[in-house]
This record gives C-alpha cells, sequence and structure tokens, in this order.
C-alpha cells in the first residue's frame, strides 16, 4: 500500500474505521465534522446452523454456505467502495485496524463461522478491499494497533466501560455507541508502520 508521506493529511484529516463491530460491520467516524456513518447492519442471529448429518443436509448445508459466503463478498466490496468515496469526498485519508493478526485473517475451523466473524476472515477481507480500493483512488492509509480502541474514551482518553453497543467513560461521562468511540479513538492513534 501506499506509505504516508509528507504531503499525507494532518492529524484532523483521517477518518476512522472500526470492522470489529457489534451490530454493523463497518463504523466510520470523520473527528473534524463529528459525524459517523453506521455501514452494514448486521441481523441478530445470522449464520447457518447444522442440524442433523445426512449427506442431503450436507450437501445444502454447503450450498447455503457458499451463498452466504457470495452475498457477504458483495456486502464487503459495496462497504469498502462506500468508505473510500467517503474518504475521497472528505478529502482525508483512512484509518484502519491492524486485522493481520492471529484469528482476523481467518481461520477454518470445523463448523460454521458466523456471517463477518473473525474466525471466517471476513473482516480481514474488507480490510484489504479497502486499502486495495483506497491504494487505486490515491487515498493514504494508515494501520493502528487494535488494542483497547474500544475500551478507551475516545474524549478524555481514560478506560471506560462497554457493555455490547453501549460505551459509557466514568471519568468525563462520555457515552456513546461503542463502536462509534472505536472509530473516533482509531482515526486519533498512531499508525503501526504497516500500510
Amino acid at each position: 500500500m501506499r506509505p504516508v508521506s509528507a504531503d499525507s493529511p494532518p492529524p484532523d484529516g483521517w477518518i476512522g474505521v472500526d470492522l470489529n463491530t457489534t451490530g454493523y460491520i463497518a463504523v466510520v467516524a470523520h473527528p473534524a465534522s463529528g459525524g459517523v456513518v453506521m455501514l452494514g447492519e448486521q441481523p441478530e442471529d445470522a449464520g447457518i446452523r447444522e442440524r442433523g448429518s445426512s449427506a442431503g443436509k450436507h450437501k445444502k448445508l454447503k450450498e447455503a454456505r457458499d451463498r452466504e459466503s457470495s452475498v457477504r463478498g458483495g456486502l464487503n466490496r459495496r462497504i469498502a467502495r462506500e468508505i473510500v468515496k467517503m474518504a475521497r469526498h472528505l478529502q482525508c485519508g483512512i484509518k484502519l485496524e491492524d486485522l493481520s493478526g492471529a484469528g482476523f485473517a481467518g481461520r477454518q475451523k470445523p463448523g460454521v463461522p458466523l456471517p463477518f466473524s473473525r474466525r471466517d476472515g471476513s473482516f480481514y477481507h474488507l480490510q484489504n478491499l479497502v486499502e486495495a480500493r483506497a491504494h487505486d483512488a490515491g487515498v493514504p492509509v494508515v494501520l493502528v494497533d487494535p488494542a483497547l480502541t474500544s475500551r478507551c474514551c475516545s474524549r478524555c482518553g481514560e478506560r471506560g466501560i462497554r457493555r455490547r453497543k453501549q460505551f459509557l467513560c466514568p471519568h468525563c461521562g462520555y457515552t456513546d455507541h461503542a463502536d462509534a468511540n472505536a472509530a473516533f479513538n482509531i482515526a486519533a492513534a498512531p499508525g503501526t508502520g504497516r500500510t
């Protein structure tokens, strides 16, 4: 990917994108405007459950998994396109959590993974699509360390309380959607060196 150079956006010229989310596939935050966009709402009970093990059921289950994988890929492409479009419109760069580490790049295990889970690598796939589209569009991308992005307050920096989709900071009183808080933290975080 394109390295960040001296002509890169200023610190407030970045959007933060949280891809490992609860409820939405991607949450984009623009600190300069305070704007938040949530993309790709996930259904509450996503995924295909396997019951029984006859040959006919196994074939139908495989077909359903293949259809689901195709839908996930199409959704990833649309979301990546929208994220890059936002960055170009706002004339800023994109900061993403570095999901290339263990557990995000997609491990194949027995059983059926949930759509957009860590296990099947779909967030890592989305990260790669955003990076490739941004590169083609000339938009800088910086990867940041995912540690504590959803646990610290994006306003005061202190450790807060995350309960599913809600974030609360007991230090400054800030409350927000947990993934929006994480996206603001990602936008403000320094890069890991991998771009």
